[in-house]
Formats: structure tokens, sequence, C-alpha cells
């Protein structure tokens, strides 16, 4: 899998280029979340959210993400990983808060370059503000399985976890 592909960028949510209107990627509380929330939660600085876009339409949205920083309860995870952690009750984490890809783009390969996109950006922050895992709630199943499908774990019955550690080995090996 090629992690970025050379038709496509990445960049932070610009309402002023970014056609949000337009996009549609069939949930309608993702697609609200984008045409309503997303700037207003980057200016309030409870979110960044981070776009993908055609360079031969850079206004056309085909999918985003969002980050913020979160924490892990310590007595969740499973004691197998606690063994080596500082004694905290709380470790910091990075959450992927949404990530959705435009109907017009399905079989593109965009899930997949939002989320290289993600943990290339998780990891490099984590090494300046620690975070020790990126955490996610999936909607369903299906959003479940392809978390899965990078490494992500259960850690609750509706939030699953990725430590840090296994998201730069992921890196390293594209």
């Amino acid at each position: 899998m090629t992690l970025q592909k050379p038709d496509f960028i990445i960049e932070p949510l610009n309402p002023a280029i970014h056609r949000r209107d337009e996009f549609d990627c069939g949930v309608p509380a993702l697609n609200d979340f984008l045409r309503t929330r997303a700037r207003k939660e980057m200016d309030a600085g409870t979110s960044a959210c981070f776009v993908i876009v055609p360079k031969s339409d850079p206004g056309m949205i085909a999918g985003y993400y969002t980050l913020s920083a979160a924490t892990v309860v310590r007595t969740a995870l499973p004691e197998a990983l606690t063994k080596k952690l500082p004694r905290y009750e709380e470790l910091p984490s990075t959450l992927l808060g949404r990530l959705a890809r435009d109907i017009r783009f399905k079989g593109q390969n965009i899930g997949e370059l939002l989320m290289a996109s993600m943990l290339r950006r998780s990891v490099a922050a984590s090494q300046e503000v620690a975070s020790w895992a990126v955490v996610t709630d999936p909607k369903d199943e299906k959003a479940r399985q392809f978390y899965a499908s990078f490494g992500f774990q259960s850690l609750t019955t509706d939030r699953m976890f990725l430590p840090m550690k296994q998201a730069a080995g992921w890196i390293n090996a594209r």
C-alpha cells in the first residue's frame, strides 16, 4: 500500500478553500460535523481537522479526520501492557475523534491514506508532547474492523487503542 498517492494532498481544514457543504460520506453526523462544527472546534482549540483533497480540485474534500488530546485510564489497559508503564492513574493519548471518506471516492484508498497521515502526525507529535497511544471510538462494526486492520485493540466496548510504539512500527514498516 502506498502511504500517499501523488494525486492527493492532506492538509489542515481551511474553510476559505475547502467546500465542506459538498462532502457526503453517507453518515449524517459525520457530514454535519464537518459542515458546522469542525471549524468552530478548531477555533476553540478542542480538535484539529485535516482533509484530503485531490490536487486537481483542492477545494473538494475527499475525506477528513480529527485529532485531539485525551487520556487512557491505566486500569482499563491489559495488565501485560501496564507492567512497564509509570504508575499514573491516566496516561496521555491522542484521540482520533472522527475519520470519514466521501462516497464519491470509494475504492481509492482514502481511508488508508487518512490513517497513514493520522499515524504519522500522532507519532511525530508524541515526540514533542508525550502521548502513549492513539484511541478512537468506532461508530460500528465495520469501523471497528477497519481500525483493527491497523493494529488497534479493544480497550472497552466502545473504545479501541493503538500504543504509539506500535503506530511508529507501522509507519517504519512502510
